[in-house]
C-alpha cells in the first residue's frame, strides 16, 4: 500500500502588515512586526503525489514556480518523499505587500508534509526554507490567523557596533528562526478594504540598499512605534474598539518614522491614495502594507467606501479594490479529489 496520501488541498490567507517596530541601533531586540491575516486575497492549491518524474508546479508566475520547485526538492530529499504535481488555482498577488512568497512556500510545504504523512511545524518549515529571518508575521499568521505582534530577534552584544549587519530584509538577514508571536488575537469582523495601487515593488539588491539607507532609525522612534502597537493597536483589537484602533492605524501611517520612509519610496502613486483616504469620511483609517504597493483601509460604511474606491479607480489612482474580512484560522489542509 502506498504510504503517501494521494492529494492534499491547502487554503491560506494573505498577510497585511501595519509596521515593523524596532529598527534603531541601540535596542535589545530588532524588527518585530504588527500584522493581520485576511481571507482575500487567499491561496488555494492542490498538491498531488506523482509515481515518478520531476516535480511540476502550475498556476503561478515563473519566479514563484522556481522558488516552489526548489523548496519541494529540498523537502523531498529531507523527508524521502515523492515527486509532486502542484496546481495553484488561486495564487496570491506577487510583490504587492501580501507576503505572497513566504505564505505560498509555507502553505505548499505544509501540504507536501501532509502528503508524506507528516505535519511539519510551520516555524521549523520556515527555518528550513530560509524564510522569516526578519518578520514572523507570515509564519505566525499561517499558523494562527488573526492579529499578531511578534517580538523580533534578540540583538547580540556587538549589534550596536554594526547595526547594518543585522538590520536587513529577510533574504539578506542573519540565519535565525522566525520570531514567535507575543500577541495573538482574533480580529473583529470589521470590513477591510484592500486596494491595489500603481506603486512599485521593492526587492532584491535594491531593497537591501534602501533598507540600509533608512536604518537604523532614531531610538525614540522605535519606542514610539512600540507604544502605538502595544498600547494602541493590540488593546483596541482585544476590546473591539474601532475608533481607538483606527486612531492607532492612522498614527502609524502618517507619523511613523519607518512607515514614512516606506511611503516616500512609493511616492505620489501611493501618497495620493493615502491622503485621500485620510480625508474621506467613510474611511476610519488607511494603511500601506509593508512597502506596498497594496493599501488597506477600515471603512465606517462599506457602501459609501465602495463608491469612493470606484472613483479612485475611475481617476486612475488604483488598479483594483475589494472588501474582505480577517482570517482567524490560518492555513488549512484537506484531502483533495
Amino acid at each position: 500500500m502506498n504510504r503517501y496520501e494521494p492529494a492534499v488541498r491547502v487554503c491560506a490567507p494573505a498577510r497585511l502588515s501595519f509596521t515593523l517596530i524596532s529598527l534603531d541601533g541601540t535596542s535589545m531586540r530588532r524588527n518585530g512586526i504588527a500584522a493581520m491575516a485576511v481571507d482575500r486575497p487567499g491561496l488555494t492549491a492542490d498538491v498531488r503525489a506523482r509515481a515518478d518524474g520531476d516535480t511540476q508546479v502550475r498556476g503561478v508566475a515563473e519566479e514563484t514556480a522556481r522558488e516552489l520547485t526548489n523548496a519541494l526538492t529540498t523537502l523531498q530529499r529531507l523527508w524521502d518523499g515523492p515527486p509532486t504535481e502542484v496546481t495553484v488555482t488561486e495564487p496570491l498577488p506577487q510583490h504587492s505587500g501580501f507576503g505572497s512568497k513566504t505564505n505560498t512556500l509555507l502553505a505548499i510545504g505544509r501540504a507536501y508534509g501532509n502528503l508524506c504523512g507528516r505535519r511539519p511545524e510551520l516555524r521549523e518549515l520556515a527555518r528550513i526554507l530560509g524564510r522569516g529571518r526578519t518578520s514572523g508575521a507570515s509564519t505566525g499568521l499561517a499558523e494562527y490567523g488573526g492579529f499578531l505582534v511578534d517580538g523580533g530577534h534578540v540583538n547580540p552584544p556587538e549589534f550596536a557596533k554594526d547595526p547594518h549587519a543585522y538590520l536587513r530584509p529577510s533574504r539578506f538577514a542573519q540565519d535565525v528562526p522566525p520570531p514567535r508571536p507575543v500577541v495573538r488575537l482574533d480580529f473583529p469582523d470589521w470590513p477591510v478594504l484592500v486596494m491595489l495601487t500603481h506603486g512599485r515593488h521593492l526587492g532584491g539588491q535594491e531593497e537591501l540598499a534602501w533598507f540600509q539607507r533608512v536604518t537604523p532609525i532614531p531610538p525614540e522612534e522605535s519606542w514610539r512605534t512600540s507604544h502605538l502597537v502595544f498600547m494602541g493597536l493590540a488593546p483596541a483589537v482585544l476590546e473591539r474598539d474601532f475608533d481607538a484602533f483606527c486612531a492607532a492605524v492612522d498614527a502609524i501611517t502618517f507619523t511613523g518614522h519607518f512607515k514614512q520612509a516606506q511611503i516616500a519610496f512609493q511616492g505620489e502613486a501611493v501618497t495620493k491614495v493615502l491622503d485621500e483616504g485620510r480625508a474621506e469620511p467613510s474611511i476610519g483609517a488607511i494603511a500601506l502594507s509593508v512597502t506596498g504597493p497594496a493599501c488597506f483601509a477600515f471603512p465606517h460604511d462599506t457602501e459609501v467606501a465602495a463608491r469612493w474606491a470606484k472613483d479612485l479607480q475611475r481617476r486612475g489612482l488604483i488598479r483594483d479594490f475589494w472588501f474582505t474580512t480577517a482570517n482567524n484560522d490560518g492555513l488549512r489542509t484537506t484531502a483533495s479529489q
